[in-house]
């Protein structure tokens, strides 16, 4: 065997053949990485391989067509079939020979991986899959077009044949999405090696997937073997192999591959080796799946061909890790019905959606694309931009929701000038996403039935509640009800003493003025706007597990000051969650202001820009609420990207509901991997010319001296 490999290298190296592979494969990777990596100074590695994948579709065929085609054209098959060497050894050594070769075009990309590495970042284990499932598909190639060229009678029969094969299973590829019957669809999809190499991309270490490749390459490598030896012996050799044979070892083949991927799907085996740990769930997931009480099914609306990759890796972790979790992937154009089941007056799922869906408890959730991404502002531009992939915090969330016994409820209050529905948006998504309940409810409306189990949201309102609503909201505290204040610096809370009895029931007095941060303290306000304030975090119950996990950062844009209370109410106890910097100060704002600096006599800080309450009622209930001088805080889009108000929000809402602090506060993965330096291109490009250019070098004084 080591000898025909010797021969075949030489025939490679001392041709014009393996320069004329190297050089274009070279030649055209470089093109490629100059496009998608160095032009746009991107670290995406994965992509750039994938990519390079295609080029064994196109290239394979020069590297085997002369391997046995060669042999029958010049005559020299029978002296070789009649020689010592077994015809195992004369293939295994044809082969391993094109495979050296591969590896060597392989090995010289790695200079790509090294100019990302040094002006970028590198992930070691994910570089290494990646070309793991690259490389495992050339060899696969490699054993298909070497069997064609022993079909063929000359070289170039043999590289139109292997070409044929090579672009008939990317079209296989691409008709399986086109194909509707599952079975066929199936079919094409076992077959493929493009597919088989996605998780690789991925960061996905697949067991079956390197399988599959393996038992490629050793299926066509046996039937090369067969067809020489039939030829060989002018006939079948019965002992040795027979078509029935063959076709029973295929069969083995297929099974075991089919049954490694059902195996590997069914208990997760893959190994997450993705920058990101994309597919990976925590402790906090696999807890919530431990203990769920009632089966979840999800519905993955997407078409064939446009799946979200991640998400189906994902939900494949999710089915392996519970017991009572399951899913399936439907075209939401042939299933008008399930779309109808699950629309409401206000959403309807559509392409790309994820319905979360349990039975027992008749509630689901939609998980839409928008709920994958978590998003940040760019405090220089002012642009907002991914900053994390939050699938498995969405999916886990929605997993919590719809399984519970009994869902938390919030009730935005309506009906006295109170923010609407529009502008609280993005307060009632993040609850919602967080397994809380909201509805909106009009308080002078008599169906309206308060329960002391809700939490009321009062959004800075504008008009009074009159003597009948606030005799049942006093009712309602009592009772241990829970509420949420937001009072904004220009509200008319002077002018509403029905509202303003209400807050004083829970300490809560509000202080006329704006709040403005001292010029010379520029580390208490935002961007040079002291009306935007950076407030310090106080330490409570309710605010302990964000300090510890350094979630304090918020952003009050335009705020309100309230009292301190002294603590003379031992039913009362009052606590500050938010307070303004020591140089703070009041500002009467009015249409005859003309400076924000202080005037004499303004009363300097620091001030209290939030509090939270508990009251001990008549009846031996503990009723909660919360205030904050600034609405914006809980609702402002740009808010949410640049601070941890949304932390603080949910945080919230547990304390007045009396829940646990939330266990399902997974961490976003990272969307992006680190871009490369602007010094990249010029020593990329120049690296990149070389490479081919040093294989041309090396063909012309071999070629010349060989000449």
């Amino acid at each position: 065997m080591r000898a025909v490999w010797k021969r075949e290298m030489q025939g490679y190296f001392f041709t014009a053949a393996g320069y004329v592979f190297l050089g274009v494969f070279l030649a055209v990777s470089s093109v490629l990485f100059y496009l998608e990596i160095l032009n746009q100074r991107s670290g995406d590695l994965p992509t750039f391989i994938g990519e390079m994948s295609y080029l064994w579709m196109l290239l394979s065929p020069v590297l085997t067509m002369r391997l046995l085609a060669e042999e029958k054209q010049k005559k020299t098959d029978q002296l070789l079939l009649t020689s010592p060497v077994s015809l195992q050894r004369i293939v295994a050594g044809k082969y391993l020979a094109a495979v050296t070769v591969l590896l060597t075009a392989a090995g010289m990309t790695l200079l790509y991986a090294l100019i990302v590495a040094v002006y970028g970042r590198v992930y070691p284990a994910e570089l290494a899959v990646n070309y793991l499932g690259f490389i495992l598909q050339g060899c696969a190639f490699a054993a298909l077009d070497l069997f064609l060229s022993g079909c063929a009678s000359t070289p170039v029969t043999a590289a139109v044949l292997a070409f044929g094969a090579n672009f008939l299973l990317w079209i296989l590829d691409l008709l399986e999405n086109a194909v509707q019957a599952e079975w066929i669809a199936g079919t094409l999809r076992f077959c493929s090696l493009y597919a088989r190499n996605e998780p690789f991309l991925m960061g996905q270490l697949s067991f079956a997937g390197i399988l599959f490749d393996l038992s490629v390459i050793a299926l066509f490598l046996i039937l090369t073997v067969y067809r020489l030896e039939k030829k060989q012996g002018g006939g079948i050799r019965f002992r040795k192999y027979s078509t029935v044979m063959l076709a029973v070892l295929a069969a083995g083949i297929i099974a075991m591959d089919i049954g490694a991927g059902q195996l590997e799907k069914k208990y997760g085996w893959r190994k997450d080796c993705s920058f990101n740990s994309i597919s990976t769930h925590s402790a906090i997931t696999q807890d919530t799946l431990d203990n769920l009480k009632h089966p979840v099914h999800m519905y993955a609306l997407f078409r064939k061909g446009d799946e979200d990759a991640p998400l189906m890796e994902l939900l494949d972790r999710y089915a392996a890790a519970g017991e009572k979790v399951t899913w399936e992937q439907l075209d939401p154009s042939l299933n008008p019905a399930l779309i109808s089941r699950f629309s409401t007056d206000t959403e309807t799922p559509g392409e790309n959606s994820l319905i979360v869906y349990c039975r027992d408890t008749g509630r689901w959730r939609v998980l839409g694309p928008g709920d994958y991404v978590s998003v940040g502002m760019d405090p220089d531009t002012g642009e907002y931009t991914y900053t994390g992939w939050t699938y498995e915090r969405s999916i886990t969330n929605a997993i919590s929701y719809v399984s519970r016994e009994s869902v938390p409820k919030v009730v935005i209050a309506q009906g006295h000038g109170e923010l609407d529905g529009e502008t609280v948006k993005h307060f009632d998504g993040l609850l919602t996403a967080n397994r809380f309940e909201v509805v909106y409810a009009d308080l002078s409306d008599p169906e309206y039935m308060p329960d002391p189990e809700d939490m009321l949201v009062f959004f800075s309102p504008q008009k009074d509640l009159n003597e009948k609503e606030l005799s049942w909201i006093m009712e309602l505290a009592d009772k241990g009800g829970s509420f949420l204040f937001t009072c904004d610096y220009s509200d008319p809370t002077d002018r509403m003493p029905g509202y303003s009895a209400l807050l004083r029931s829970y300490g809560f007095v509000p202080l006329s003025g704006i709040v403005l941060a001292d010029r010379n303290a520029p580390e208490t306000y935002y961007s040079g706007n002291r009306m935007y304030l950076i407030p310090e975090m106080c330490a409570t119950d309710l605010t302990a597990d964000l300090l510890s996990s350094g979630a304090d950062t918020l952003l009050m844009p335009g705020c309100r000051a309230f009292e301190e209370t002294d603590g003379t109410d031992r039913n009362l106890l009052v606590s500050t969650l938010l307070r303004s910097g020591k140089t703070s100060y009041l500002k009467q704002l009015s249409g005859e202001t003309t400076s924000l600096d202080r005037a004499e006599g303004e009363p300097e800080g620091p001030f209290a820009l939030a509090l939270q309450a508990r009251r001990v009622t008549a009846g031996g209930y503990i009723s909660r609420a919360c205030i904050v001088g600034c609405s914006g805080t809980l609702t402002n889009e740009q808010v949410y990207a640049m601070t941890d108000c949304q932390q603080l929000i949910v945080r919230m809402a547990e304390f007045l509901l009396n829940l646990d602090a939330s266990d399902l506060d997974i961490l976003a993965k990272e969307a992006v991997r680190p871009a490369l330096g602007v010094g990249s291109i010029q020593p990329g490009a120049v690296l990149l010319a070389a490479l081919p250019a040093g294989v041309l070098l090396a063909a012309l004084l071999v070629l010349r001296r060989r000449r």
